[in-house]
């Protein structure tokens, strides 16, 4: 009995040992995975931010230029629309300086009409007394 006790007791110690060494086998291999697995990112890692930063440069460009081409437009526009008022203004500019023209005419018109409405009243007054003078005679 004795010896099935020992026996049982061998058995366990070297099963258990021999597990140990396996699983110590496997967790250095794992190890080592996982070793080569950060160096790989660590090589990588500066690939990729540059990658990152290049693509974060491209976006701001682009926004930059989406930015500058709206801006340009709204300059046009505002120039378009500052044309357009002195176009406007222009145009009302010469419509009142028509009526203005017109009005001097007119004026002219009325200053020759009462000249002349002048000298005929003179004229028939010139003749009024032309006429009683010779009654008188």
């Amino acid at each position: 009995m004795r010896n099935i006790v020992l026996a049982a007791i061998t058995a366990v110690y070297l099963i258990g040992a021999g597990s140990l060494v396996l699983a110590d086998e496997a967790m250095k291999s794992e190890m080592g995975a996982m070793k080569d697995q950060m160096k790989a990112d660590a090589k990588a890692a500066p690939e990729k931010m540059k990658a990152d930063k290049d693509q974060m440069k491209a976006d701001m460009k682009a926004k930059k230029e989406e930015m500058k081409s709206k801006m340009k437009a709204h300059r046009e526009e505002a120039k378009a629309k500052r044309a357009a008022m002195k176009d406007k203004m222009k145009a009302k500019h010469e419509e009142v300086k028509g009526q203005g023209e017109a009005a001097k005419a007119q004026a002219q018109d009325m200053k020759a009409a009462g000249q002349q409405m002048g000298s005929d009243a003179k004229a028939a007054g010139q003749e009024m007394k032309d006429a009683i003078g010779a009654m008188g005679k």
